[in-house]
């Protein structure tokens, strides 16, 4: 354990605004002085820079053509982790996945407005959902609960995957904003995930999936 001064020290450092930029990720409240006012470049091609910030992140992305090759991710990865249990949404495009994954020896089980669906997710060795958006300046992924789109389908699972639209994949956060500002206000759950789940105890020291999916997936559409 590292000295109190040199604790003191390490703490001063992380939260000095502008000496301190954890990841490659655009400039954002922790690099912003005075001196230096917070910048966002024009993103020319935001599919490219979202797959390009979530492997910054640890993620995993893949640009396909099409729902058959997004499909044929999913029941790849299924294999390679050596996956028996799949939790999705219910979503119709997810749903055209079951019989290949069914193929593959992975049962699929569909949330649904159960009364407590978190023991099955927390079994699962995946899970399988679409998103709202996706931001192309940060690699997340905004996501909205409600019926058949259960939250425990996106956190409990070791391994998550995302297939989503290349034409929901914004530039910038406040763009993500401005489009619930616009549309008279937010669903009544909105979830912002960035990149495999990410925890730091008082040393500082960096855990992966322990509060979250440490293996994150996104597969874009298009």
């Amino acid at each position: 354990m590292a000295d109190r001064a040199g604790f003191l020290d390490n703490i001063r450092h992380r939260t000095r605004s502008g000496q301190y930029k954890p990841t490659n990720a655009p400039d954002a409240a922790w690099t912003r002085t005075p001196e230096r006012p917070f910048t966002s470049e024009r993103i020319e091609d935001p599919p490219s820079r979202f797959l390009e910030e979530l492997a910054t992140l640890g993620g995993h992305g893949e640009r396909v053509a099409g729902m058959d090759e997004a499909r044929d991710y999913v029941v790849a990865l299924a294999r390679e982790r050596g996956a028996k249990l799949l939790v999705r949404w219910d979503v119709e495009d997810l749903e055209r996945m079951d019989g290949a994954l069914a193929d593959a020896g992975v049962d699929v089980v569909v949330w649904r407005d159960l009364e407590d669906f978190r023991e099955v997710a927390s079994r699962a060795d995946i899970g399988l959902s679409t998103a709202a958006w996706g931001i192309a300046e940060t690699g997340s992924l905004v996501l909205e609960s409600g019926p058949g789109k259960g939250r425990t389908v996106t956190l409990l699972p070791p391994t998550y995957v995302a297939v989503v639209p290349v034409d929901r994949v914004l530039r910038t956060v406040p763009e993500a904003i401005e489009r619930y500002a616009q549309g008279g206000g937010l669903p009544a759950n909105v979830c912002f995930h960035t990149g495999p789940s990410r925890s730091g105890d008082i040393e500082m020291s960096l855990a992966i999936g322990v509060h979250g999916p440490g293996d994150v997936h996104v597969v874009l559409v298009g």
